[in-house]
């Protein structure tokens, strides 16, 4: 039998081209029309839709179009007060599941584009009982697993694939409405009774038995709601006016453990610490997948408030696995260097929970990316000449870099610094070494950090010694050089030679293939405690002339001519008398 409208109207649709036509002809308001029309119109639409959504309006796309169609329409835009009633009223009057759900629906829907309409507690406050009835419906997890919010029919109509139970489709809905109503109303305590713990711990349950959900939608809606009922029992346990006695809170310590007590979702946690473990890690999921639109967040600060009241409350400290803590760490650590200067509440609310997240919890003795956290703080509040910092922003990082593990780590980095090794002095450890490097220093052959090694002919002599046959350098002439007593003792004399020599000689050490780098010890000592090590007195070297003059050959061409001094030169080969 096809569905009638309340004006007796009989709806024969073949297609979603039939249907949408007619959605499109019912809000098609003529002039002139009555108020009670008007009223007629828009039930008629709602029971319109009620009796075709699961063949044409299975997806959120589809409803969502339906929905902006009536919220484009004169219904609305001239009578929203007069509509928003009845919408109302039938909702709390309307007994068939199907007509609910369009009616749940178009209230959402409504309601996120008119928050006043979602702020009348005087509305609401009768139609909360019978969303909590719909909330608390039992449905089989597995089969609302089906409803993952994609199309599960062709774009033309028809049946869908898995009929998906109306029960399930209105426990999602209601806790969405829930959790809009939780987010921008304020409830006093006596409001807020209708929260039982029962109701809380069902909701805590409920996201036990969603956790394997494919679709993590309905999971973190209910997570949603949980963080706002908590923030209106934070917000509801205030005093208005605390008294005080000589300028200070009075008995705040007990105000506190009040508070407490009357938060419900606080209680309730602590009662099921151990069988509520998905709540917390995929509500550090939600913190981490979070966008910068104004729902999400919306959702962060409902989150962090929760974050810091269990931080802060004895017994709850630990409630988290250490490695949801390092993730929560990453977070903080990203969501602090990114958040724009338009949302400076949001990075306080970050820094106000960093503090109990590294001096309360397990990170207090399991150190994770201190330095890396030092270095975000203190990013925040430098270069204060060049633009302006937040007082607010000042004062909560100071209060971070205050904690005792932050002035631990500096402590540790102060106290365990390694030495440093660009200086000659590094490499000594011994008394005999560093008399020596004194030595050396008075004599004016170290020139601090820059210091290079000597490349004297004694040194590097020394180095040859030192590093062996192998190590040592080869040049081009080595194969003319004999082991005779005057090229041994042309080195002596090859040291005497005047300032530019050396210079040849240290450019061509760069070009060659030994590195510059400072002496070693066994060099070092070797020059500055040579009584110790030859027996012979060394000759004192000539002093350097007065003027600076080009030598007639190099130090390398001295010693060829060293070296070929006892070998017959070539005039005396030729034969005499040409």
């Amino acid at each position: 039998m096809s569905p009638m409208d309340v004006f007796g109207v009989v709806y024969i649709i073949e297609n979603a081209q039939q249907f949408w036509s007619e959605l499109e002809d019912i809000l098609h308001i003529p002039d002139r029309l009555t108020l009670d029309r008007l009223d007629a119109t828009l039930r008629r639409f709602v029971s319109f839709c009620a009796a075709y959504h699961e063949q044409y309006l299975q997806s959120p796309l589809q409803m969502e179009h339906a929905y902006d169609l009536l919220l484009a329409s004169e219904l609305l835009a001239f009578h929203s007060e007069r509509m928003s009633d009845i919408l109302l009223d039938d909702a709390r009057n309307a007994t068939d599941p199907h007509l609910q759900l369009i009616l749940y629906s178009v209230l959402l829907a409504y309601g996120r584009q008119n928050m006043s309409f979602l702020r009348s507690q005087k509305r609401w406050q009768p139609l909360l009982p019978l969303l909590m009835d719909n909330v608390v419906l039992d449905v089989d997890p597995g089969v609302e697993d089906t409803y993952s919010g994609l199309v599960t029919g062709s774009s033309s109509g028809g049946q869908a694939a898995t009929a998906v139970p109306i029960e399930a489709k209105l426990r999602s809905l209601s806790v969405r409405l829930l959790y809009e109503v939780c987010r921008v109303q304020k409830l006093s305590l006596p409001e807020l009774e209708i929260f039982s713990d029962t109701f809380i711990d069902y909701l805590f349950e409920l996201v036990e038995q969603t956790r394997h959900m494919q679709d993590e939608t309905f999971n973190y809606s209910v997570i949603k709601l949980i963080v706002a009922l908590n923030e209106q029992f934070m917000v509801a346990s205030l005093p208005s006016h605390p008294p005080h006695v000589h300028g200070k809170p009075a008995l705040e310590h007990k105000k506190s453990e009040k508070a407490d007590g009357e938060n419900r979702v606080l209680r309730v946690l602590m009662a099921r610490q151990g069988s509520s473990m998905t709540f917390g890690e995929n509500m550090i999921f939600m913190l981490n997948r979070a966008d910068r639109t104004p729902e999400d967040l919306c959702m962060q600060l409902l989150v962090l408030k929760l974050l810091y009241l269990l931080f802060t409350t004895e017994g709850m400290s630990e409630y988290f696995y250490t490695n949801d803590l390092r993730v929560l760490v990453d977070v903080f650590l990203r969501e602090i260097g990114n958040i724009d200067e338009d949302n400076e509440s949001l990075r306080h609310t970050y820094l106000r929970v960093l503090h109990p997240l590294l001096t309360k919890t397990q990170l207090r003795t399991m150190p994770y990316k201190r330095a890396q956290v030092i270095r975000t703080l203190e990013s925040l509040v430098e270069n204060e000449t060049i633009h302006d910092i937040d007082p607010t922003t000042k004062r909560l990082v100071a209060r971070c870099l205050s904690g005792d593990w932050c002035v631990q780590f500096r402590k540790t980095l102060s106290v365990g610094a390694p030495p440093r090794v660009d200086s000659p002095s590094s490499v000594m450890s011994e008394p005999h070494g560093m008399a020596a490097y004194a030595e050396r220093a008075r004599s004016g052959s170290i020139r601090g950090k820059n210091y290079k090694a000597s490349r004297s002919a004694e040194n590097l002599l020394n180095l040859g010694h030192a590093r062996g046959p192998s190590q040592g350098r080869h040049g081009p002439l080595d194969g003319l050089r004999q082991p005779s007593a005057d090229s041994t003792s042309s080195l002596p004399k090859a040291a005497t030679t005047s300032a530019p020599t050396s210079a040849v000689s240290r450019r061509r050490d760069r070009a060659g293939s030994s590195p510059t780098e400072p002496d070693s010890p066994v060099s070092l000592l070797s020059s500055s405690s040579s009584s110790t090590l030859s027996a012979k007195p060394r000759r004192t070297p000539p002093p350097p002339p007065k003027r600076r003059k080009p030598p007639a050959v190099p130090v390398a061409r001295s010693g060829l001519s060293a070296l070929t001094a006892s070998q017959p030169s070539l005039t005396e080969l030729l034969p005499k008398g040409r």
